[in-house]
């Protein structure tokens, strides 16, 4: 399982945001972030991202 993080270099433009189907970009103080229990990763907020901050974080599989 991944899950998608907004790095530093966000302009805090909002094209994530509403772009979203399961609403889990929120503004925040500074930046906007991603609740990884509503997000289902797929990938729309990664492709509006005019910055290209938007970056996929593999999850292991614990054993």
């Amino acid at each position: 399982m991944a899950h998608l993080i907004i790095c530093e270099d966000c302009i805090s433009c909002g094209a994530c945001e509403s772009e979203c189907p399961s609403q889990a970009i929120r503004e925040a103080k500074d930046c906007y972030v991603i609740d990884p229990s509503k997000c289902n990763d797929c990938g729309s907020c990664k492709e509006v991202c005019p910055q290209e901050c938007i970056q996929c974080l593999s999850k292991k599989k614990k054993v």
